[in-house]
């Protein structure tokens, strides 16, 4: 007999992905979505494909991350994306270890294949993207980070599955476009507060540099037009880090010299 498994999900006006997300888990004993304030149909969705829906307030990444695993009734907890699937493999994979059950094991790593414009990418630096989404709650399964791309951590042994986790991290261009702006601002704070500075050369040539090496040294050209588009997107994506941390450079001071009025006064 194998453990039991939550998956928990973070959802927010996901009607049109969560419905493939939640078909791919249907193995699990229970499924939660973790709602953070949706405004079309999401909710309804997931109940109709059987997750316990829980709303919470969003808190950034990390918060409500930690907040919606806190629902899970299972030790072993899958954590997914409303644009992430399991396959077959992978799911066959998960079931494996389950039955095994390996109490010196507190988690599991998985590949993730990212998908963009319908085609796999299998080059570059998305691939193989492990990432740990499978752990147990009783060895501390949580997220860390700071305002964007969280990761999840246990504490103790970490091994590795083989069959990727697919990934359709965006809608289209613009939704890849709009992603890029918002978690490259979240990033060029994050990086300020940890104490970076941004300059020219950040600005300009680390853009160039991001671009040859996802192309060229890690072979994206070799998933054709959409490893180049995803190049660029991925070359832009620092190019707006580096220009959202010159102007919270700018404006800080500005800010800074405000409220040192305001006391003064």
């Amino acid at each position: 007999m194998r453990a039991p498994v939550s998956v928990v999900i973070i959802a927010r006006n996901e009607e049109d992905r969560l419905g493939a997300a939640l078909e791919s888990v249907a193995f699990a004993d229970e499924v939660v979505v973790a709602d953070t304030g949706s405004t079309d149909g999401t909710q309804d969705l997931a109940r109709l494909g059987g997750a316990r829906v829980v709303p919470i307030g969003w808190e950034g990444f990390v918060a409500s991350r930690n907040r919606a695993l806190a629902e899970a009734r299972h030790d072993w907890v899958l954590v997914l994306d409303a644009d992430e699937r399991v396959p077959e493999a992978l799911r066959a994979e998960i079931l494996a270890v389950l039955g095994k059950d390996d109490p010196s094991v507190a988690g599991y790593r998985m590949p993730r294949l990212s998908h963009f414009l319908s085609r796999p990418l299998r080059h570059g630096t998305w691939y193989p993207d492990f990432k740990l989404r499978l752990g147990r709650r009783s060895r501390g399964l949580r997220a860390e980070g700071g305002r964007v791309h969280e990761v999840m951590v246990v504490d103790g042994p970490v091994e590795k599955l083989v069959a990727p986790l697919v990934h359709h991290p965006y809608r289209d261009l613009s939704d890849a476009l709009r992603k890029a702006s918002t978690y490259a601002r979240l990033g060029a704070e994050d990086r300020y507060d940890r104490g970076a500075r941004g300059n020219a050369w950040v600005l300009f040539f680390r853009p160039v540099f991001e671009f040859f090496r996802f192309l060229v040294l890690r072979a994206a050209f070799l998933d054709g037009l959409v490893g180049f588009y995803v190049a660029f997107l991925h070359a832009f994506s620092y190019f707006l880090r580096a220009a959202f941390l010159l102007e919270i450079q700018r404006r800080t001071p500005v800010e800074q010299r405000g409220r040192q009025k305001e006391i003064t006064t």
